[in-house]
């Protein structure tokens, strides 16, 4: 059972905010997936540095995908972040930027992730915990 890449790809990251950002869904497996969020100048602060909100919208996706990266979450789940901390280690110049977010702690419905952002030449960016409830 479970969600194919292209389905999960669809249902989180091709509608809404995510959408808008363009992220992709490079890799995903169960218990951890890698996003990619290609560098887009509107994404700015207006200089060179990316917005340490989309920076915190992309931990965010990458913990959603992680959770639900599970072979036993069927189509008609539902979820939704319940805690999410940003430590915001250097900044991000005019680059893509990669999210692994890999499974701590699986629970019945709660979900924790540990996050990492980096850039394509694995510069640490910023990391943080998501919590997620899942009902499947």
């Amino acid at each position: 059972m479970g969600l194919s890449k292209e389905e999960l790809a669809e249902r989180l990251l091709g509608r809404g905010f995510s959408e808008l950002l363009g992220l992709e869904l490079e890799a995903v497996g169960p218990g951890w997936c890698q996003l990619r969020l290609p560098y887009n100048a509107t994404l700015s602060r207006g200089d060179e540095l990316i917005h340490g909100g989309v920076i915190a919208t992309l931990i965010d996706c990458a913990g959603t995908a992680a959770a639900w990266s599970y072979e036993d979450i069927g189509p008609n789940a539902r979820g939704a972040t319940i805690g999410l901390t940003v430590n915001y280690l250097q900044g991000a110049n005019s680059c893509d930027l990669i999210a692994i977010g890999k499974v701590a702690r699986r629970g019945g419905t709660i979900t924790v992730i540990d996050v990492e952002v980096m850039t394509a030449h694995e510069e640490l960016i910023a990391k943080g915990p998501v919590t997620y409830k899942l009902s499947k």
